[in-house]
């Protein structure tokens, strides 16, 4: 079968439905797509050489990687995570900033993919597993901010004062 003979079969098998019938998935998925557009936006300035630590900075990875505390703070209020004690095990490469950037960008994936299971397939996501991937992303930024001495307070506010 060909690229053009497969193009109206696999149309046939499109799900139509929408099942995001709530604010919850829909603050959900905001998070997490604006969480990856914000790791686009720290990839641009890795492939342009900006490195620039400075939150006042436009661009700026430490203004890129407070915005993604943002859409994490999404997670916690829609989760009601109040706090947490994870420590970043085996479970991710996070030996430099790069390694830690790609290990949460998978994590926001694997998040994704709940959510369209959920949105497309009307599949059931476990509430434990989206507060476990929320914490792990929050310690991965966490994570990403200290291998560069940034000081997430600093940076939190400054977000905020932006905002």
């Amino acid at each position: 079968m060909n690229w053009t003979e497969y193009l109206p079969l696999a149309e046939k098998t499109l799900s139509t439905q929408f099942n995001c019938d709530d604010d919850f998935h829909e603050k959900v998925l905001h998070a997490i797509i604006g969480s990856l557009t914000e790791v686009e936006e720290i990839l641009e300035n890795y492939e342009s050489g900006i490195l620039i630590t400075d939150i006042n900075k436009q661009g700026s990875i430490a203004e890129e990687a407070a915005d993604i505390f943002w859409y994490i703070s999404i997670l916690f209020r829609e989760l009601d995570i109040k706090n947490h004690n994870y420590k970043i095990g085996n479970d991710f490469k996070v030996d430099n900033p790069f390694d830690t950037l790609i290990s949460f960008t998978k994590l926001n994936l694997k998040f994704l993919d709940l959510l369209k299971k959920k949105i497309f397939y009307n599949k059931e996501i476990d509430r434990d597993i989206m507060i476990d991937y929320s914490i792990k992303m929050h310690t991965l930024i966490t994570r990403f901010c200290n291998l560069y001495n940034t000081d997430v307070d600093s940076i939190l506010e400054k977000n905020i004062a932006k905002l």
